[in-house]
């Protein structure tokens, strides 16, 4: 499926099985996401030189939890794990830099 139509499948699938919201990750396709609320679509891969993939995965989910921790939308956080994993795979050291919350817009 193609990331549009995973976000019409995840659509349908939540309301069915009643989860409150589901993020599908397509590698350079970006990211489906759909919510309870009805929000859903793709968010964009970024652009950038993969050097190794590893810790791509762990580093997007924890921009999304991150996003939703305080108040972003569904489309917002999974930007912040885009940024996140882009960041990731453009090493070979598979650490993520630090940022600082001001940077996604993240204040307490």
């Amino acid at each position: 499926a193609t990331a549009e139509e995973m976000a019409e499948i995840l659509a349908q699938r939540i309301r069915s099985a009643k989860i409150p919201r589901m993020v599908v990750t397509m590698g350079s396709e970006g990211a489906a996401y759909a919510d309870q609320e009805g929000e859903k679509g793709v968010y964009p891969a970024l652009k950038v030189d993969v050097v190794d993939t590893t810790g791509a995965g762990d580093s997007f989910f924890a921009g999304v939890c991150m996003g939703l921790t305080y108040g972003k939308t569904l489309r917002e956080s999974c930007g912040i794990g885009t940024r996140l994993a882009s960041t990731v795979i453009c090493t070979s050291e598979n650490i993520c830099p630090r940022f600082m919350p001001e940077e996604f817009g993240l204040t307490r």
